[in-house]
């Protein structure tokens, strides 16, 4: 047993409120006012500090040199002791655009390393992004690899991951066959999100209707709003549906940051990194998406200018976000814990500190540093004494 005593913890409600959380076994079985320890219970004393649910970025290429293509298991396993660091104790592995036999190795990888005991943060699938998008609207992706969706591709990737990991896709639902491809990636389990894409908004709302619930990193990569057409960016934000936002004030700026959360509110954004091996690294030349990209004030470019994933980490969007918008740091939170479990269907075990759900806490300092991170109920990384 594992009690954390005496904490200012974000409660389900989204407010701060102060007592015990007891843990046993990965999860948290109990908070109140005041809970007793018993013999043999390990006491960690946090009063002073503020305890956060776990982020979870269900959109990340990589970081600390790695990139979720070609990482080995060892690989993996230093990757999410990195982000864990960062506060994110969950994440979705993006990969890219590449050849059929490589997303399927990458997949195997993040199967193999799904059934091992490590201590850093949860992997809970896989998003797939690409190759099912726009070539008009491929971002750094590779144009020649891109192609419409394909079910039979999806039960083969679905196979390969296996049945027990979340599949979360970027689909262009403009492209022959995708709204029949997001009835069935739904039926079969799948999220689906809409991005790389160039279509109208009856398209859209198509996808929408068969399922679809998101949109990928919101206005990169998409058809922007015009007055006389809403395009991918303006129908994300008049439906009722969830949109990514890279919040490093590059890829969108901070008034149309604030644009967005006046719209949206705080129950559906989701923040995301979208983050590539550069992350935790710094400023130097790298490989990405087939090719060379230069990272330089910690802004990731290709050769022609255009961006190429960034090197954010999660918890420096939450505090951009809060900085760009003046929303709360409370609702802030939300859009990078609560709102992706929804997103990828993982809200009745994570997302929240509440009874039942699994123990990714995060804990924070005075000045809102992070101090303590603990991942289904383990300690996996500490920065001072508590």
């Amino acid at each position: 047993m594992l009690l954390l005593k005496n904490v200012c913890y974000l409660s389900a409600d989204w407010e701060f409120a102060r007592g015990d959380i007891l843990v046993d076994d990965g999860k948290i079985t109990d908070i109140a006012v005041d809970i007793n320890p018993l013999e043999g219970w390990e006491v960690i004393n946090l009063d002073g500090y503020k305890a956060i649910p776990g982020l979870i970025d269900i959109h990340t290429h990589g970081a600390v040199g790695y990139d979720v293509m070609t990482a080995s298991v060892n690989q993996f396993v230093e990757l999410s002791r990195y982000l864990a660091t960062t506060g994110t104790t969950a994440f979705l592995p993006a990969t890219t655009t590449s050849e059929h036999e490589s997303i399927k190795k990458a997949l195997k990888t993040i199967r193999e390393i799904s059934h091992l005991e490590y201590e850093g943060a949860l992997i809970e699938g896989v998003h797939i992004e690409g190759p099912y998008i726009n070539v008009k609207q491929k971002g750094c992706h590779e144009a020649c690899l891109i192609k419409p969706p394909c079910i039979e591709e999806y039960e083969e990737f679905r196979k390969t991951l296996g049945e027990d990991l979340k599949m979360h896709i970027t689909v262009a639902p403009e492209l022959d066959g995708a709204l029949d491809f997001i009835k069935h990636a739904k039926s079969r389990g799948s999220s689906l999100s809409l991005g790389h894409s160039d279509a109208n908004s009856d398209i859209l709302r198509e996808a929408l209707k068969s399922g679809a619930s998101c949109f990928t990193h919101l206005f990169n990569a998409m058809k922007g709003i015009h007055h006389r057409e809403p395009g991918v960016a303006g129908t994300a934000l008049v439906e009722n549906a969830y949109v990514e936002i890279i919040c490093d004030g590059v890829h969108v700026h901070p008034d149309i940051v604030k644009l967005v959360y006046m719209i949206k509110g705080s129950d559906s954004i989701v923040l995301v990194t979208d983050a590539m091996q550069a992350a935790g690294l710094g400023d130097g030349k790298y490989n990405f998406c087939g090719d060379e990209i230069k990272v330089i004030n910690g802004v990731a470019r290709k050769e022609d200018g255009s961006l190429a994933g960034s090197t954010l980490t999660l918890l420096e969007a939450v505090r951009n976000f809060s900085q760009f918008t003046g929303a709360s740091f409370e609702a802030t939170v939300k859009m990078a814990c609560s709102n992706p479990a929804r997103v990828i269907g993982t809200e009745s075990i994570t997302g929240s500190i509440e009874t039942g759900k699994r123990a990714d806490i995060v804990v924070l300092s005075r000045s809102m540093e992070i101090e303590m991170v603990f991942c289904r109920g383990r300690l996996v990384y500490k920065r001072n004494k508590v």
